[in-house]
């Protein structure tokens, strides 16, 4: 893993490791350590297990729990300052499995495309591990048993990663629903659109004003996170009091302008991914949906050199500039070639496959 791979990952979860090597080891699957030699990350998968779970008891006893000395209303034992809580403990801990869950974990990680940076071995390669839950899982309590031990357990450097990476106080705010998630919209449309996930850069430290006096920064709490989503825009920025409510501002102000701007959906939301066998079909309805002009096929039938008929086949769109043609040994084969090339211009697709 590169030094730029290594702080794009460092930016992305809030943390800047004094021994990068930690984080490295965070994605190396015991798969490749076998085959190289070297650590792997089960054992910072363990202790991130436990980390993560601290932190998430934490939050939850802050968010339902107080003591009783809190609350004038409270009638209790005027000697016991008891700590009281709104759930019931089967429901703190269905709480906490829903945040914790593999599925959640899982999602999370893939929200950063954190998946595609795992060093594995030859085995996990050819068996495409890193799309499973289970390894996605694991990476996430990795990641958070680095940070453990980079920051000797400090708390405030785990909460901070904690909330980057999973986001639990909107979901304790606002439910599991991922309807109203700025973040996670903003990287389901771009990862869909432009084959990237957004990327998130914060100041380093905390907004504030240096005090003459004795020489130290004064905080007010605010910090400012930066998005750009090239190629399509550059510039977004927001300020919150924590870096996870920062990056919620600036993913809200992005996704509302994509929204307000009518660039969230396009004509890829209406016929899906040019696909070859279905071209003919998704030319015909973006015409019948008013988007293009009617498609066109002209054939003409010519011999090669041996006598074997070639098709010579072209695709127009009325409206369109451009037109599609190729010679092909059937024109079958050759109508369904150029509706994908023309589906592609017009949809200003480019082909993996050929690029």
């Amino acid at each position: 893993m590169n030094n730029e791979m290594l702080k794009r990952i460092q930016e992305q979860i809030g943390y800047r490791f004094k021994n990068p090597d930690l984080l490295q080891q965070a994605f190396v699957r015991r798969s490749y350590s076998k085959e190289n030699g070297g650590e792997n990350n089960e054992v910072l998968e363990f202790i991130g297990d436990k980390a993560l779970d601290f932190i998430i008891v934490k939050k939850l006893a802050e968010k339902y729990g107080f003591f009783a000395n809190e609350c004038e209303d409270y009638d209790s034992h005027e000697d016991w300052n008891e700590f009281i809580s709104e759930h019931s403990e089967g429901k703190l801990t269905e709480i906490k499995k829903k945040l914790v869950c593999r599925e959640m974990l899982a999602s999370r990680i893939r929200i950063f495309g954190f998946q595609y940076e795992l060093i594995m071995g030859k085995s996990d390669i050819e068996q495409n591990v890193h799309e499973r839950d289970s390894v996605q899982e694991d990476l996430f309590e990795a990641i958070i048993g680095a940070v453990a031990l980079d920051s000797n357990w400090n708390i405030d450097a785990l909460i901070t990663v904690v909330d980057l990476m999973l986001e639990p106080d909107y979901y304790l705010e606002n439910g599991f629903d991922e309807e109203e998630n700025y973040v996670v919209l903003l990287q389901q449309w771009y990862q869909k659109k432009h084959r990237r996930i957004p990327v998130y850069v914060f100041r380093t430290e905390p907004l504030g004003l240096w005090s003459a006096l004795n020489g130290t920064r004064i905080y007010h709490g605010e910090f400012e996170c930066e998005l750009g989503l090239p190629p399509l825009i550059n510039g977004f920025w927001a300020k919150g009091k924590t870096k996870a409510e920062a990056r919620m501002a600036v993913a809200k102000q992005a996704y509302e302008y994509l929204e307000e701007n009518d660039l969230l959906y396009d004509w890829i939301d209406e016929v899906g991914e040019p696909e070859i066998d279905r071209a003919i079909n998704q030319l015909q309805e973006l015409y019948q949906k008013g988007y293009i002009g009617e498609p066109r096929y002209i054939f003409a039938e010519n011999y090669d050199s041996d006598g074997n008929p070639v098709w010579r086949c072209e695709c127009h769109v009325d409206g369109q500039e451009n037109y599609w043609w190729g010679e092909y040994s059937s024109k079958k084969q050759g109508k369904k070639a150029v509706a994908y090339d023309m589906l592609c211009d017009v949809l200003d697709w480019e082909d993996d496959d050929e690029a």
